[in-house]
């Protein structure tokens, strides 16, 4: 992997500068882009504040992605088919379930290869049924803990599967390579991008020997932030449209989620991630 984004980021050392296009006036400066992807297993530090309980911290929690569900492979069936039988809100969830982001990117008409957008990544993490074993940390009943168990001596299940929601405004610096007439920012375009934004999650939490959920719904909260790093290439096949494959590291910050079944209870959540996205550019 390493070896892939040095061998990617030579070409921004190596290209000569292309600040001028060839042709000005048929360099386009506005992208709307929708992507699908798949987001890796990472590991996390989990907080869970419970009073007159615990409070306790796991470290180093293994949680996945389920970035394609409820798809049952890379495509989207479970969004086409129900379209195709017009079962409309069936295929709308499935549209909207699974990883996917939005954004849009304005480039400068000074400066081109610079621009500006906003991005909407919604992605999720799940610690697996079978829990593992991890340190745990804090007060238990008013007993200080440092100890391994299972997470599932505390924690029945524990996602953020609606998403993690990460809204982030970035920069991003492009090469327009193969410019043409017709396609003046070039056929091929890789990219750079950074950015930062706040987190919208929304977990479902159940603890142990408790059949309700202590936590199910959005928490909209600006303690909750993230910050992004992109590497990609645009392919524009015409004036007006593309597609682009992108690797993303994302760390998240989740650091203020409160119960919301009428119980005092907060949770946070630390974890990076490693992302693989691909889509289409709309591009005028």
């Amino acid at each position: 992997m390493l070896n892939i984004v040095f061998a990617f980021l030579s070409v921004f050392t190596l290209q000569p500068s292309n600040s001028v296009p060839k042709n000005p006036s048929q360099v386009t400066l506005n992208y709307i882009e929708y992507n699908r992807g798949a987001s890796f297993p990472t590991r996390a530090q989990i907080g869970i504040d419970y009073p007159g309980f615990y409070e306790l911290t796991f470290h180093d929690v293994r949680m996945i992605g389920n970035s394609f569900y409820p798809d049952n492979s890379i495509l989207p069936n479970a969004f086409i088919w129900p379209l195709l039988e017009g079962k409309l809100r069936a295929s709308k969830n499935a549209f909207t379930e699974p990883y996917y982001g939005l954004r849009f990117t304005h480039f400068f008409k000074k400066n081109p290869n610079l621009g500006i957008g906003l991005e909407f990544a919604h992605l999720k993490v799940f610690i697996p049924d079978e829990g593992e074993s991890v340190r745990i940390t804090g007060m238990d009943n008013g007993k200080s803990v440092d100890e391994w168990k299972s997470t599932k001596e505390y924690i029945d299940s524990f996602n953020v599967s609606h998403g993690v929601n990460y809204l982030s405004l970035f920069l991003v610096y492009r090469l327009m390579l193969l410019q043409t007439e017709k396609i003046g920012a070039g056929k091929i375009q890789p990219y750079l991008s950074m950015g930062y934004g706040p987190c919208f999650p929304h977990p479902q939490l159940r603890l142990k020997g408790d059949p309700e959920y202590k936590a199910y719904g959005h928490q909209f909260n600006f303690a909750n932030y993230g910050f992004s790093l992109g590497l990609g290439s645009r392919f524009q096949i015409s004036k007006g449209f593309g597609f682009y494959l992108e690797y993303k590291f994302t760390k998240a910050y989740l650091k203020e989620m409160k119960f919301d079944n009428g119980e005092e209870g907060t949770m946070h959540l630390n974890f990076p991630v490693h992302h693989l996205a691909w889509g289409f550019s709309i591009i005028f």
